[in-house]
């Protein structure tokens, strides 16, 4: 297996008297794929949270890239993008304009000199321009930039909050749910983007609830429930584990293959 670019030691998260992780412990491998799954309840989205910086772990320790970044706040996690299981656009802001927002916090400069667009200004605002549209060609955007986001269809949304997540050059792609809710054709779409992140070099952390959008791309499966971790391991293993079929497959989804 590749060195872990991702590892949680010990994680512990309460919500007063509700455990929500405990003593969760994983690694995610450099360059792969790894899907989170479990029923619902099992502290995915706690986990993400927890890695992404939104939410303080109460115990326990988040190493990345082989730097601790347990309570670090989320801007100074450099390296980690992430979408989310409801997509989060700027309605009112163009497609264009909302990737943009990705982009703007990687710029070097200062009030004064963007007050005066000064020389250094420009060029960074023409680089991040062209940088916005580049992500946008990526994932198949490029067509509707000038458009409201908040007209978009929901898989649209889904690839807008790639290509946004993506403005940073990320080595950790945190995607939560990217495939819920969207038809045969844009879960395709959803599933080419991913095996060009691998194939870029870059590390995938999916939770997703669609086993058939699971068994297609993950080479490495972590199972939550009731907040632990009950399966860590190859992915084709996993889901023909004893307790990860009782916790949260159940035998017809074990034949969901592709």
């Amino acid at each position: 297996m590749a060195p872990a670019l991702l590892e949680l030691t010990g994680v512990i998260v309460r919500f007063d008297s509700l455990v929500a992780l405990n003593d969760v412990r994983f690694a995610v491998p450099a360059g792969g794929v790894t899907a989170l799954i479990g029923p619902n309840g099992a502290g995915k989205t706690t986990c993400f949270n927890v890695v992404s910086g939104l939410q303080r772990a109460t115990a326990g320790r988040v190493w990345f890239n082989g730097r601790e970044i347990t309570n670090l706040p989320p801007h100074r996690r450099a390296g980690i993008g992430r979408t989310f299981q409801i997509a989060q656009v700027f309605g009112d802001m163009t497609v264009l304009e909302n990737v943009l927002v990705g982009v703007h916090p990687h710029l070097n400069g200062g009030v004064i000199a963007a007050g005066l667009w000064m020389p250094t200004v420009r060029r960074q605002e023409f680089w991040a321009a062209a940088r916005a549209a580049e992500l946008l060609r990526r994932v198949g955007l490029a067509d509707v930039a000038e458009r409201q986001a908040r007209t978009l269809s929901l898989g649209q949304q889904r690839l807008l909050e790639l290509a946004r997540a993506l403005a940073a050059d990320p080595q950790l792609i945190l995607l939560d749910e990217a495939a819920s809710g969207l038809s045969p054709a844009e879960t395709e779409a959803v599933v080419e983007h991913v095996r060009a992140l691998r194939a870029d070099g870059r590390t995938v952390l999916l939770v997703e609830h669609n086993m058939r959008f699971v068994h297609r791309l993950a080479e490495h499966l972590v199972v939550l429930n009731y907040g632990r971790v009950i399966y860590e391991g190859p992915a084709d293993e996993g889901v023909r584990d004893p307790a990860v079929i009782a916790a949260y497959l159940g035998t017809a989804l074990t034949h969901a293959r592709v």
